[in-house]
Parts: structure tokens; C-alpha cells; sequence
């Protein structure tokens, strides 16, 4: 989830440099579009879809999906993604999947008995860093970590984004997407960078990820922490100690205002179905769902 926000963050603030430079897309302008609810909830949508005007005038629909790792079945979702926006969108569709680590198993064609699929992968591990340091476009600086000897550059990339001439909300956000991003490739570097610049990545959209660094470590911690508090009050009081510790690690304030609430829950059995809610809840309804 935390590559997924990192590469929303950026995607929405350097969609033109990062289709142009990683894929070779002439693009004049793009804009993001919203695609209609799905019709069930199997139905995946690709990560981004971008309505795109070309240097030729012509205007085409742009789908990007970000892939932390890659997956084998992965070809087969961007195919799915690409037949569903088509049919949606009525306009000619390039598909775009951007692979943020090393993989030797991936392949840009997939084909079966019935189907041949070619799609553009592009493999950030295989770019020089070098390249964009020369290029000095700060758009493309949160990326330095993944690529060809990039560790070397990570501190002037840090450098010339917070010294660049450009937003304090910019900055924040391209700041905090490499350092999510750097964690694909260092444990220390997320905490190092957020050392060095928490006074300006807490404003940036995609913070609270950064601020919840280690979140399936401290959502163990409060289960077992829970765990403890119910051998000592009780096990119902154990349970509502692990939901206030989740609410708060996954949605901050806002999940907290649900705790009054939940606390009057006597129910055991109802109490632990939130537990196991919350840890795959995409907002706080599906929560409330639970209990209302």
C-alpha cells in the first residue's frame, strides 16, 4: 500500500516528466481521470488512468500501474485493466507498467492459446541515475534510490529537491515519495531522510505512511500489547485496547472517533471480527459497517 500512495503522490505532481522519460510518450498535456465504481468487487482498476493529449493532437487514454515486485499474473491484470477502460473510455488505450525492483522473470509480452498481449514495461533498476542528475529534472529525483548506482546520489538528490526552486508542498511531496520508494532498497534510508527533513515531509499527503514506517511491526505490537492488557483486565479489555491501538496506526484521528462507540461493544466474537476489519479496511465505513 505504501509503494501504491508514493507513486500516486508522484504521478500526480510529475505525470508528464514520468511518461516522457520512462516510456518515450510525446505528451503536449494529461490529466488524471476518475473511472466509474466497479460493477463487482473482483474487478481491479489499473492504478492510474490518464486521459493524454500527443505532440500529434491526437488524445488517447495512458493506464500506469506501479509493481513494487513483479508478479507472473501481473500481464494478465494489465490486460483486464486495458479491456475494461477501452470498452469505458472508447478511446485507444497504451498500457504502462512501471516495475520499481530488479526482476530477471519479467517479460512485456504475454501469450496463450487464444491471446497475444504486448504491453510497455518499464524497469526503473535498469535506468542510470547518473543520467537524471545530469538531466537535473526534480520530478524524477524521488526514483534515484531504485536505479543503476543510485545509492551514490540519493544525498544530492535530497539536496537539490529541498533546495530547488520550486513549491514548500512540491518539495514535501517529491521529499516523502523517495523515501517510501528508497525503502525498496534500504531499510535505513526512510529513516535517515525523514531525520534530515521531517520539518517539511510532514506536509505532504502521503506523510502518514512515513509516520506509521514499521506499521506491520506496530500493529503486531499493539495485538500483543492487547494481548497483555486482556491477561490483565480481562480479555474483552485486551481486544478494545488492540482496536484503539489499529484505529490509530491506520487512520490517526479521525479512526479514533470511533472508539467511544466500539468501547460499548459487549460482544467478544463481534469485537475481534473488527479487529480483523480494520487491518483490511480501505475507510472507516467498512468499519462502521461492522457494528452500526
Amino acid at each position: 500500500m505504501k509503494y501504491d500512495i508514493a507513486s500516486k503522490v508522484l504521478l500526480s505532481r510529475c505525470k508528464d516528466e514520468i511518461l516522457r522519460y520512462f516510456a518515450g510518450l510525446e505528451i503536449k498535456t494529461s490529466r488524471l481521470i476518475d473511472i466509474a465504481p466497479q460493477e463487482t468487487v473482483s474487478l481491479r482498476r489499473a492504478d492510474f488512468a490518464l486521459r493524454a493529449q500527443f505532440e500529434d493532437d491526437t488524445e488517447r487514454l495512458v493506464l500506469v500501474e506501479f509493481l513494487s515486485h513483479w508478479k507472473r499474473e501481473s500481464p494478465i491484470r494489465l490486460l483486464e485493466y486495458r479491456c475494461r477502460h477501452l470498452l469505458e473510455e472508447k478511446l485507444s488505450v497504451i498500457s504502462l507498467l512501471i516495475l520499481l525492483s530488479p526482476s530477471s522473470s519479467s517479460f512485456n509480452v504475454y501469450q496463450d492459446e487464444e491471446v497475444r498481449y504486448e504491453f510497455r514495461l518499464v524497469k526503473i533498476a535498469e535506468f542510470d541515475a547518473s543520467e537524471i542528475m545530469e538531466m537535473d529534472i526534480p520530478c524524477l529525483m524521488p526514483f534515484i534510490p531504485l536505479m543503476k548506482e543510485g545509492e551514490k546520489y540519493i544525498d544530492e538528490a535530497d539536496r537539490r529537491i529541498y533546495e530547488g526552486p520550486f513549491s514548500r508542498q512540491a518539495k514535501s511531496d517529491l521529499l516523502t515519495g523517495m523515501a517510501i520508494l528508497g525503502g525498496l532498497v534500504s531499510d535505513s534510508f526512510p529513516l535517515r531522510l525523514i531525520k534530515r527533513r521531517r520539518d517539511i515531509m510532514i506536509e505532504s499527503a502521503a506523510y502518514e505512511i512515513i509516520k506509521k514506517e514499521g506499521y506491520e511491526e506496530g500493529l503486531k505490537a499493539g495485538i500483543e500489547q492487547g494481548i497483555q492488557e486482556g491477561i490483565e483486565k480481562g480479555i474483552q479489555q485486551g481486544i478494545l485496547f488492540a482496536i484503539r491501538s489499529m484505529l490509530e496506526l491506520r487512520f490517526g484521528a479521525e479512526g479514533l472517533r470511533l472508539y467511544p462507540e466500539i468501547k460499548k461493544i459487549k460482544d467478544p466474537d463481534l469485537l475481534e471480527a473488527i479487529v480483523e476489519t480494520i487491518k483490511v479496511a480501505k475507510n472507516l465505513d467498512e468499519i462502521k459497517a461492522m457494528y452500526k
